[in-house]
């Protein structure tokens, strides 16, 4: 994963080199970077607003008119500046050059009367080992990454091993596999990529000799950008992606290293014909560390996880991931609230069982709202029908005051027109009974069993949320617990999985393949 670090170094402004500020850079993986500078860039801690009057307390930031009263002042009303840097450049104390990108600051401490501040910013990008002196030279001709588990979901490797045991012999020769084309979106060229062996050509020269080796391949998602495509446009694809590779292993997937590779100008001496030096600029390659903060980065690369309790792998849809790709990201658009439970759900492992339920049900709920509506009746001719009925009969229901027994308040019968108007919508119990029936034709035959117990999953799993959810005492004490509860929440995320697996286009033999295979389906609700 982005590797969290705290390193001392100078920092100064592009356009004002000559006020250098000592200062600390932090960096933690889900909150980005943080630059805490012992001073500031700036002449004055201060701006102007509005002009006032009258002010009591005499200043000597304000200008006194009236030396009669010196209690009153009239001046410029002044507040702590608000900076707001495009880019802040560094050298950390091990000599690194540091390009810091959109840099909100504020002051974090201030001297009175000494005129002295000391100023924060929070970063949004950190660029590792490059100075970018103006917003117009971040342009990254390629951008590559890392996952945590990339390698085992791809499956495909380039290291082979050969053993002569009668020899006492062993081989080892790495070739990278053929890199692999997923798509083109827009000018962006995504393709997953394999890491090159390099070895010191002074090595081979001056015959080295080896006393260990250690042969490491990695896998990356690698985004060709030959049209200089704005940077977010290029993460936006890469968290996609992370995200998309996380509904498939069903495991948080974390983002372990982020390259770029950008040209830049070098000036270099060059000897004339008459022994005079001048200088010559030259365009070349350098990688560049690109750092910033993203949600759900914790250490998931340390969950120990195997292909076969992947929901799917990528030789699964080898043949259409590309299609896969760009349809997951056409589909978080369409299904927004639904992709965000989701995630939520993937990147908090650590999250409490019954809240993860109620996001996995509450996804199915707003899946159905988004897809089939799912409404009893049409919403004109129920207000034209049954709701007047219902509003003649709360209109002429006795006030409290009226009668104490049973009459009601005012303010209970309009929350109750209020309520009432808006029954036309399924239930979320017949939501989940529709999307059973939708894809029974994908589910294998005993999964939860028959169709009466397919009709008690769906109350339970709607009783329980609502008793979770309304806090309801003597409902709570019906609703699913212990492990009832985890079959339901498995049972309703296999549910969940099959519906976005639809969404993706997947054939339907395919997905019973996928359902089969999938570990989840082993945890299925079962009536008691």
């Amino acid at each position: 994963m982005l590797e969290e670090f705290v390193s001392l170094g100078k920092w100064w402004l592009p356009h004002n080199p000559e006020v250098i500020v000592p200062g600390k850079l932090s960096f933690l993986p889900e909150s980005g970077a943080k630059l805490e500078l012992i001073g500031s860039f700036y002449s004055s801690p201060f701006e102007k607003t509005d002009q006032v009057k009258d002010i009591s307390l005499p200043i000597n930031i304000f200008n006194v008119e009236d030396e009669d009263d010196s209690n009153l002042v009239s001046g410029i009303e002044l507040k702590f500046i608000k900076p707001e840097e495009i880019i802040i450049l560094g050298l950390l104390d091990n000599n690194e050059e540091i390009s810091l990108y959109r840099c909100s600051g504020q002051i974090t401490k201030f001297e009175f009367g000494k005129n002295r501040e000391n100023l924060s910013f929070n970063v949004e990008y950190v660029f590792r080992k490059i100075h970018f002196e103006k917003e117009q030279d971040i342009k990254f001709k390629s951008i590559s990454v890392q996952y945590s588990h990339l390698e085992k979901w791809v499956g495909k490797s380039g290291i082979e091993v050969a053993t002569s045991q009668e020899e006492n012999k062993i081989c080892v020769s790495y070739q990278p596999p053929s890199n692999i084309h997923l798509t083109k979106i827009g000018s962006l060229d995504i393709n997953i990529t394999f890491s090159q062996m390099y070895i010191n050509p002074f090595d081979l020269y001056f015959g080295t000799t080896y006393y260990k080796a250690n042969i490491e391949q990695k896998t990356y998602l690698t985004i060709q950008n030959p049209c200089n495509q704005p940077l977010d446009e290029c993460i936006n694809l890469l968290i996609s992606f992370r995200d998309l590779l996380s509904f498939a292993i069903t495991k948080p997937t974390s983002v372990i290293e982020i390259t770029g590779i950008v040209n830049v100008i070098y000036q270099k001496p060059v000897k004339q014909k008459n022994l005079s030096i001048t200088i010559e600029e030259e365009l070349r390659e350098t990688q560049v560390i690109i750092m910033f903060g993203l949600w759900g980065s914790a250490k998931n690369s340390e969950i120990e996880l195997s292909p076969h309790e992947m929901l799917f792998t990528f030789s699964d849809v080898e043949k259409n991931l590309g299609a896969v790709f760009e349809t997951w990201i056409n589909k978080k658009e369409t299904y927004e609230f639904v992709f965000d439970l989701l995630m939520t759900t993937i990147y908090t492992p650590s999250l409490y069982l019954h809240y993860k339920f109620i996001n996995i049900i509450q996804a199915l709920e707003a899946y159905h709202t988004s897809k089939y509506e799912g409404i009893y009746q049409d919403q004109k001719i129920y207000e034209k029908g049954l709701y007047t009925l219902f509003r003649e009969i709360l209109n002429n229901f006795p006030s409290e005051i009226t009668d104490k027994e049973k009459g009601i308040s005012d303010e209970f019968r309009n929350a109750l027109k209020g309520k009432l108007k808006f029954q036309t919508r399924f239930t979320l119990e017949t939501r989940l009974k529709e999307i059973l029936n939708n894809i029974s034709y994908l589910l294998p035959n005993n999964f939860i069993g028959s169709m009466e117990d397919r009709e008690l999953f769906a109350r339970r799993a709607s009783e329980t949320r609502n008793a979770l959810t309304h806090h309801d005492k003597e409902k709570r004490k019906q609703a699913a617990e212990g492990l009832e509860l985890f079959q339901l929440f498995h049972t309703l995320t296999v549910l969940l999985q099959i519906c976005l697996l639809t969404e993706l286009n997947l054939t339907d033999d395919s997905i019973k393949t996928l359902v089969q295979r999938n570990r989840l389906y082993l945890n299925t609700w079962r009536p008691r």
